[in-house]
C-alpha cells in the first residue's frame, strides 16, 4: 500500500510539473521581433527643429545630429561649452568643426546618445562611421535630403510613426501628424516684474493684480486649446523643485504686490517667488480638471549640466496627485533614476502614468530592467514606452531602431519565461506603442 501511495504521488507531482510548463511554437523570437517592427507608432515627446528653418541654419551638417544629447555627451568628455558658437551659430566650415568634435568623440563614442547617431547616419545616409573623411560627404547628403520633404519621410515611411507630440507648436499645420504640448513655464517661473510686464504686452492686456495674472494664464490656456493642444506639459524642475504647496490667494498676493509694486529690473529670490508659483501650478491644474487635459511632468534626468536632479524627484507630486484624483498625470522620461519610485506612484494612483520618452537615450539597460518590473508591477494601459526627445528627425529614428529592440527582448523573455503567451506579447505591444498614447492624449 505504502509503495502504490508512493508510485501515486510521484505521478501526481509529474502532471503538476508538465501542466505548469508553457509550450510556445518554436520561432517566437523571430516573429515577436518582427511584430514590434513592423508596428506602427506614436512619438508621445519631441523637440524637433522646424526643417524649413533648418535650411536657413549655420549647422544643416552633420553638427545637426549632435544636438542635443550628443552635444551633451561631448560636454561631459570635456569640450568647452564656449565653442557652442564656432558649432551653431557661425558659418563655420564642416572639418574645422569635425576638429573641434573629434577629441570629446573618442572618448564619448560608447555613449547611447553616439551609438543613436550613428544607427541614424548607417540607415539612413549609408554612412558606417563619423571620421574626417565622412563629415563632408555627410554633410552633403544631409542638404541635399533637406530640400526634400526629408522630415516626413523619415518620421512616417521609415520609423513608422502615426502621431508626434511636440513640445512647441510652431512646426508648419502641413505636418498634420504633429500634435502639441503646452508649456506654461513664464507663468510657473516668475520671479521679476519684467516678466509680468512681458506677458502682458504679449497678449496685449494689462496685468495689475493677481487676479489679473490668473485670468493671464486663463487667456494662454483657451489659445493653446484653440491651437489643438493635446497636453499640458510642465518642465519647471529646471528651474525649481517640483514641490507644490497648496497656498491661500493672500500668500500669492502679498508675493505679486511686492514684483508688481518694485523697480522694472526687479527679480526676487526662488525661495520668496514659491507661494506665487505655487498658486498658479494650483489654478493651471483646475483648468486641467475642467477641460480634461492631461498633464505631462518632466521628472528625472534633465538635459545640459550643473542641474539638480532632486528638483526632479516624482515623489514630490504626491500631494498633487491626491489634490487632482480626476486629472491625469504622465511622468516623462521613466523619471530615470528613479525607476522604483515611479513604479510605486503609478501603482498608488490610478491618475498616474508612466512614459519612456528619451529613457531609450539615456541608458537602454536601464529602459530593459525596468519595462520588465512595470509590466510586472502596473497595469499595461499605464504604460507608453516610446517617445525621442530629440531635434532632428534622424536621431528619433535611431532612437526607435534601439526602443523596438529593448521592447522586442522584454517580451521575448517574457514569453521563454511563460509570463506572458505569445499572443499576449502582441498585445502589449500594441498597447504601449501605440494604443495606450491614442487613448492618453485622446488623438482620434
Amino acid at each position: 500500500m505504502n509503495k502504490l501511495v508512493l508510485i501515486l504521488v510521484i505521478l501526481t507531482a509529474s502532471v503538476a510539473v508538465s501542466s505548469s510548463q508553457v509550450y510556445v511554437l518554436p520561432g517566437y523570437e523571430e516573429r515577436i521581433r518582427n511584430y514590434v517592427d513592423s508596428l506602427k507608432i506614436v512619438d508621445t515627446h519631441e523637440h524637433f527643429l522646424d526643417p524649413e528653418l533648418l535650411k536657413q541654419t549655420t549647422f544643416l551638417d552633420f553638427s545637426l545630429l549632435f544636438q542635443q544629447n550628443s552635444y551633451d555627451a561631448l560636454i561631459s568628455a570635456g569640450m568647452p561649452a564656449t565653442v557652442f558658437r564656432k558649432l551653431y551659430l557661425e558659418p563655420t566650415p564642416v572639418q574645422e568643426k569635425w576638429k573641434i568634435i573629434e577629441p570629446y568623440w573618442k572618448k564619448s563614442f560608447n555613449t547611447v546618445s553616439n551609438r543613436i547617431l550613428k544607427i541614424a547616419i548607417n540607415d539612413l545616409y549609408g554612412i558606417n562611421d563619423l571620421n574626417s573623411t565622412t563629415v563632408g560627404p555627410l554633410s552633403a547628403k544631409i542638404r541635399q535630403k533637406y530640400s526634400s520633404d526629408w522630415f516626413s519621410h523619415v518620421l512616417k515611411d521609415r520609423c513608422r510613426i502615426e502621431y508626434v507630440i511636440e513640445d512647441y507648436d510652431y512646426l508648419d499645420p502641413k505636418y498634420d501628424f504633429v500634435k502639441y504640448a503646452k508649456r506654461f513655464s513664464g507663468w510657473l517661473t516668475l520671479r521679476s516684474k519684467f516678466r509680468i510686464d512681458s506677458l502682458a504686452v504679449m497678449q496685449v492686456e494689462p496685468i495689475y493684480t493677481l487676479e489679473d495674472y490668473v485670468k493671464s494664464v486663463n487667456t494662454a490656456f483657451e489659445a493653446a486649446m484653440k491651437k489643438g493642444m493635446v497636453a499640458i506639459k510642465i518642465n519647471v524642475a529646471y528651474k525649481r523643485s517640483l514641490n507644490f504647496e497648496k497656498v491661500p490667494p493672500e500668500a500669492a498676493r502679498k508675493v505679486f504686490r511686492t514684483l508688481i509694486n518694485g523697480n522694472q529690473d526687479l527679480v526676487i529670490s526662488s525661495a520668496d517667488a514659491k507661494p506665487l508659483q505655487d498658486y498658479i501650478m494650483f489654478r493651471i491644474l483646475d483648468l486641467a480638471r475642467k477641460h480634461k487635459m492631461p498633464v505631462a511632468f518632466h521628472t528625472g534626468i534633465q538635459a545640459g549640466g550643473k542641474n539638480i536632479l532632486a528638483n526632479s524627484d516624482p515623489r514630490l507630486l504626491v500631494n498633487l496627485f491626491s489634490e487632482y484624483p480626476d486629472v491625469e498625470f504622465v511622468l516623462f522620461h521613466g523619471s530615470y533614476p528613479f525607476g522604483g519610485e515611479l513604479t510605486t506612484l503609478v501603482r498608488n494612483f490610478t491618475n498616474v502614468y508612466i512614459d519612456m520618452n528619451w529613457t531609450y537615450s539615456i541608458s537602454p539597460a536601464y529602459a530593459e530592467r525596468y519595462l520588465h518590473e512595470w509590466l510586472e508591477a502596473v497595469p499595461v494601459s499605464k504604460i507608453m514606452a516610446f517617445g525621442g526627445d530629440q531635434r532632428c528627425v534622424e536621431n528619433t529614428y535611431g532612437n526607435q531602431v534601439i526602443a523596438r529592440q529593448i521592447i522586442s527582448n522584454v517580451l521575448i523573455e517574457k514569453v521563454k519565461t511563460g509570463y506572458f503567451s505569445e499572443n499576449e506579447a502582441y498585445k502589449v505591444a500594441r498597447m504601449i506603442l501605440y494604443d495606450n498614447a491614442v487613448d492618453f492624449y485622446n488623438l482620434k
